[in-house]
């Protein structure tokens, strides 16, 4: 466990909260909480409603010092997440399901100073968009956040699944790469970072556990994030944007066709070019581990 919620915290406790705390205090911008902490990597907000919430690797125990853990009522992380939220850090990625292309992960931090422009941008679940709406949306939010986006082509990344057999550890590690290299570049410090839930935080931060540096701090994992964080929306439209340039770009290169997704259609598309041209031409374009069996 490593994001808790309480519910109808006692007074007494808030206040013990606040005084343990209260030389980690740290901006708040959110109206609905009235103080937010930051220790060792994990955020304690508290709520005008009196809940309290505990984000980080390992929130639990620090929670544990106030609480008992398992308490009821415990709610999600992913229910107190406000979409409209500022100066946040929203991960995601592109490309995974695709048997064609490459894996794009974007890391974006939503500055307090262009926010309000950003709202008024018709910003939805990029998989509800179409083409046109991504690549003329893309280029306006590139010039209203502070992004990193990371191209894991299908050279490299056909290198790490023989060696790591699994498309999740994959993922983790262009994440991880992505906020290292926002937190760099932009010298982003006690952000609340939010990434777009493909696996728990423990193993997560399991696949990770030979790289450095990894970020930990203020890392929130939420399920169906796009529709939960604009800051994660922002980063989805951003990789979309990306990864369709780079299948554009691929198609002229190769002289191919490389369609979108993993249908039965695609698969067997993929099957004539492994068969027809050599592996170290495909290996360039396609996911090689996709199973291309017709079912």
């Amino acid at each position: 466990m490593n994001n808790v919620s309480f519910k109808k915290v006692d007074p007494k406790v808030i206040q013990e909260i606040i005084n343990t705390y209260q030389t980690y205090e740290i901006n708040n911008t959110d109206p609905n909480k009235v103080n937010v902490f930051n220790k060792s990597g994990i955020t304690i907000s508290i709520y005008k409603t009196n809940s309290v919430l505990f984000q980080g690797y390992q929130a639990d125990k620090e929670a544990a010092k106030f609480f008992t853990i398992p308490i009821t009522p415990i709610i999600p992380a992913s229910q107190t997440t406000s979409y409209f939220e500022k100066d946040v850090i929203g991960n995601d990625e592109v490309g995974v399901g695709d048997v064609f292309g490459p894996l794009v992960v974007t890391a974006t931090y939503l500055p307090p100073t262009s926010f309000q422009q950003l709202v008024t941008l018709p910003i939805k679940d990029s998989k509800k968009m179409t083409t046109e709406q991504i690549m003329t949306l893309a280029p306006i939010i590139q010039k209203l956040v502070q992004s990193v986006t990371v191209v894991i082509d299908n050279n490299q990344y056909n290198q790490w699944y023989t060696q790591y057999q699994n498309a999740h550890v994959i993922k983790a590690l262009a994440h991880n790469q992505a906020l290292v290299q926002l937190l760099s570049i932009y010298q982003l410090t006690n952000k609340t970072i939010f990434i777009d839930q493909f696996v728990n935080a423990t193993k997560y931060f399991e696949y990770l556990q030979k790289i450095t540096p990894v970020v930990k701090d203020n890392v929130v994992f939420i399920t169906k994030g796009e529709e939960k964080s604009l800051a994660i929306a922002c980063s989805a439209i951003l990789s979309r944007a990306t990864f369709l340039t780079t299948i554009k770009n691929l198609e002229t290169k190769y002289h191919l066709k490389l369609p979108l997704g993993a249908s039965e259609n695609v698969k067997a598309l993929a099957q004539k070019y492994k068969a027809t041209r050599p592996l170290r031409e495909y290996q360039h374009f396609l996911k090689i581990h996709f199973n291309l069996k017709a079912k």
